[in-house]
């Protein structure tokens, strides 16, 4: 059925979220600052409100991590350099590569079926390879498409028409986009005018924008007959 898997990284093939809080707490510790919880649902807001701007082509993505830190500290009534701790917060991030559940023998079995499997994030390039070495997973993939390098995000079209002209024998019928975000995974392969599975938690509302929805990966495997 699909022979080419464009998979998101944070939160489809590994625990961002994990990653995130382990990265934001050693963040703050490292500023002598008392870690509470609310700092990070804080946190979590601003940056989530800030990348749905970057989507929407309203920031830059240098606006976006070069000021996140500025203005979160900002909020607690401290003056931070932002770039400074974007640097730092960035070498904790990366150190987080926590596979999610039956994510590498499921890439194993598509990797052995002669699937082509290749990571399409929003991210930044370093940080995103580097943790796909960590978790062992990084020499599974054909080619990698991350959006640093690629010059624009999901779910713009021209991410995805970078990464179709980066793909040999390139088919649109037989190419699937799959994440965990209906607003840029799956409103990006609608978009780029291919089907897409949504990755969500069991329970979730059904959505009728992607074409399947599933709630752990190694249900990719019927999709790969």
């Amino acid at each position: 059925m699909y022979q080419i898997f464009l998979l998101d990284i944070d939160n489809t093939l590994l625990d961002f979220d994990a990653a995130e809080k382990r990265g934001f707490e050693k963040l703050i510790e490292s500023y002598g600052i008392e870690y509470r919880s609310r700092m990070l649902e804080e946190y979590k807001k601003l940056n989530r409100d800030l990348w749905d701007l970057l989507e929407q082509e309203k920031i830059s993505r240098d606006e976006l991590l070069n000021t996140r830190f500025t203005r979160l500290f900002h909020s607690f009534g401290l003056e931070i350099n932002g770039a400074e701790a974007e640097s730092r917060y960035r070498l904790h991030l990366g150190e987080g590569a926590d596979l999610l559940p039956h994510t590498k023998e499921t890439l194993l079995h598509l990797k052995q079926k002669g699937k082509k499997l290749y990571p399409a994030s929003n991210g930044v390039y370093h940080t995103q390879i580097q943790r796909l070495k960590k978790a062992g997973i990084y020499d599974l993939f054909d080619g990698m498409f991350i959006s640093e390098k690629i010059g624009y995000e999901k779910p713009s079209p021209s991410f995805f028409e970078h990464c179709f002209k980066h793909i040999s024998d390139f088919s649109k019928e037989k190419t699937i986009m799959v994440g965990d975000s209906l607003s840029s995974d799956i409103q990006g392969a609608i978009n780029a005018g291919i089907d897409s599975c949504l990755i969500s938690p069991p329970k979730a509302p059904a959505t009728t924008k992607a074409t399947y929805q599933i709630t752990d990966l190694s249900e990719l495997i019927e999709l790969s007959h």
